[in-house]
């Protein structure tokens, strides 16, 4: 059976729907108006998590992939290398 993680994220509304796409990021950032908490999935299948709710995540900026990459194993003890959007697309490959 596939293991699921759920994860607890924020995006922009602006950047989202008027600017660069869809990019969450793991922390919210203090002060900003316009920030959105949401709660991602991904399930893990041959070293790699796949997002399985939500919008398609367009990308993950500066250190965002690295930092999901290793939340996502740590939750279930896996070794994955790359994340995912529901579409196919890589968000984050491990070096």
């Amino acid at each position: 059976m596939n293991k699921i993680v759920n994860v607890k994220m924020y995006y922009d509304e602006y950047e989202k729907y008027f600017g660069d796409g869809f990019y969450p990021f793991l922390t919210e950032k203090e002060n900003k108006t316009g920030i959105t908490q949401i709660t991602f999935s991904f399930y893990y299948k041959e070293k790699c998590w796949i997002q399985v709710n939500q919008d398609e995540i367009n990308g993950l900026d500066g250190d965002t992939g690295k930092h999901l990459l290793d939340y996502l194993n740590r939750e279930e003890n896996e070794k994955g290398k790359t994340i995912k959007n529901n579409y196919g697309f890589i968000l984050y490959r491990e070096a």
